[in-house]
């Protein structure tokens, strides 16, 4: 099992600054994102921004725990986004224009509906964009959820589940790599391999409750509980494996409040990468450095 994890600060005031970008391309593809979660999203980050210059925050009271959850959500949600159009901006929007449509329609908050297929669209994205910027080629309007292209190392099929519910985990792990299976038995190659890729954000433990000290105390906190999902659902995250299956790839997102007393000001957002292996593999472990540690630059 390999483990990776992304933990980088910024200033809010350039996190900003690479939103309103966003923003701008949603409107350039043809999306009014003020009349989607995108738009609300702002909002909250226009009145942090107000509450920060005026250093006027809310008391600790039923509104502002309300809009300390509507923030946080927005705020990672926000680097998720910006991840993607980091990536996508320089390629032909037609590649990823019905996606996208699909992506900006979702609900406000992660987790409200067991039916979210927008943000099931945007991990789909969100992994397609880890092989592009690893320097590969992909489709995603392929005979799976992300088809690359590994040149010499012949094709990947990718098949990506965002779980939601900790019952669910051997269901959408053992459906992952039947429909590898059958992916690769229609492929006319022999140089053909697959990949499960999951989101489990929803399934580690709410972050609201852990103020730390610095970026490796949260980085630290993220990497336990990540390791300890792992641990504890390693037969689950198994099931179905079989010898064109690479293996298994499990992110997470999360964002961290430093304490008042720490040297650092603010809050940090980590993103945090485990890699399972289903047998010993020269390509996955090439992969595995490629796929991690992507900045949101």
């Amino acid at each position: 099992m390999n483990s990776h994890s992304d933990f980088f600060t910024h200033q809010f005031d350039d996190v900003l600054i690479l939103y309103a970008e966003v923003c701008d391309w949603f409107s350039h593809l043809g999306f009014n994102y003020s009349k989607n979660r995108y738009g609300i999203y702002k909002k909250y980050f226009e009145r942090f921004q107000y509450m920060k210059d005026k250093k006027s925050f809310d008391s600790i009271n039923e509104g502002a725990i309300e809009f300390k959850r509507s923030f946080d959500n927005a705020y990672i949600e926000m680097n998720e986004i910006i991840r993607i159009y980091n990536c996508l901006k320089y390629i032909d929007s037609n590649e990823f224009l019905e996606q996208m449509k699909k992506v900006s329609s979702g609900q406000e908050f992660r987790a409200s509906s067991n039916n979210d297929p927008a943000r099931d669209f945007l991990f789909e994205l969100s992994v397609a964009c880890r092989f592009i910027k690893a320097g590969y080629k992909v489709s995603l309007n392929g005979i799976c959820d992300v088809v690359v292209d590994l040149n010499n190392d012949g094709i990947l099929f990718v098949e990506c589940k965002r779980i939601k519910s900790a019952s669910k985990i051997d269901k959408n792990v053992k459906k992952a790599n039947k429909q590898i299976v059958t992916r690769i038995k229609g492929y006319k190659s022999s140089k053909v391999k697959g990949l499960v890729a999951i989101n489990v954000t929803d399934l580690l433990p709410k972050n609201n409750m852990f103020i730390t000290g610095s970026v490796q105390e949260s980085t630290d906190i993220h990497r336990n509980h990540s390791n300890s999902f792992i641990r504890k659902n390693l037969e689950q995250l198994s099931l179905g494996m079989q010898n064109k299956s690479l293996g298994l790839m499990c992110e997470s997102a999360s964002m961290y409040y430093f304490l008042k007393e720490s040297d650092q000001g603010g809050y940090t957002y980590s993103r945090h990468t485990e890699f399972l292996s289903y047998f010993d593999s020269p390509l996955f472990e090439k992969l595995v450095p490629e796929l991690s540690s992507q900045d949101i630059k």
